[in-house]
Formats: structure tokens, C-alpha cells, sequence
């Protein structure tokens, strides 16, 4: 009886199981993608030397910037219309519609964070005169 009860079990794990694994897999692809396309523009920086060019914290500051600028910007928006495909799509699976929905909301915060960053420093800018 013990047997049959967990043979019955075993579709419902697996399609769980390659749902799970499909997710994953475009969650990689978007981060290794976001990777590839902001790795390069991210790290560069202004160089010391002639011209008042930053120096030392300010250039590691001004680096961790637009790193966090550059990820809020394409993941927040990944995020977002992944989480509406995954919400559209779900049908009759609420688990799937719950999911969408958590990577929806999720995305639209990164989106307005995003904005609000940019709102921040710039305020800080115009303090720091």
C-alpha cells in the first residue's frame, strides 16, 4: 500500500522537479547574460593622474555604483518581464501564478529602486556641492 501511495507521488514530484529546473536554468542564463553584457562596461573607471581624475575610495565608490546601477537596471527589468510571462502563463497552477506574481512585484521594486538611486546620489551630489 506504502508503494503505491509514493508510485502516485513520483509525476506530481517530477513535474515540480522540471519546473524547478526550467526556472533555474532561465534564471542562469539571465544572470550569466547580464554578466556578459555589463561586465565590461561596469569595470571601467577614470584612471588617476593628470586632469583631477578620482583617486582611491572614490574610484571604488564610483565602481560599486555603477555596478549596482547597471544590475537594479537589467535584472529589476529581466525580473519583471519574466515574473509577467511566468504570471500569464500559469493557467490553473496557482503555485506557478503565486510565483509569477512574487517575481513581478519583485521586478517592479528593483525597477523603482532603480529610480530611486539615481534620485538618491543625485541628492547627495547636489549636498556635497
Amino acid at each position: 500500500m506504502r508503494l503505491k501511495h509514493a508510485a502516485d507521488r513520483l509525476p506530481n514530484r517530477l513535474a515540480r522537479l522540471k519546473s524547478a529546473v526550467s526556472f533555474e536554468t532561465v534564471f542562469i542564463a539571465a544572470f550569466v547574460t547580464l554578466v556578459f553584457f555589463t561586465g565590461g562596461a561596469a569595470a571601467q573607471a577614470p584612471t588617476g593622474g593628470t586632469g583631477g581624475a578620482t583617486t582611491g575610495w572614490e574610484t571604488i565608490l564610483d565602481n560599486l555604483y555603477n555596478v549596482l546601477y547597471i544590475t537594479l537596471q537589467y535584472v529589476g527589468l529581466t525580473v519583471l518581464v519574466l515574473g509577467f510571462i511566468v504570471w500569464l502563463t500559469a493557467r490553473n497552477n496557482s503555485q506557478r501564478s503565486e510565483t509569477g506574481m512574487k517575481l513581478t512585484m519583485g521586478g517592479g521594486a528593483m525597477v523603482v529602486a532603480y529610480f530611486g538611486l539615481g534620485a538618491l546620489v543625485s541628492l547627495l551630489e547636489f549636498i556635497a556641492g
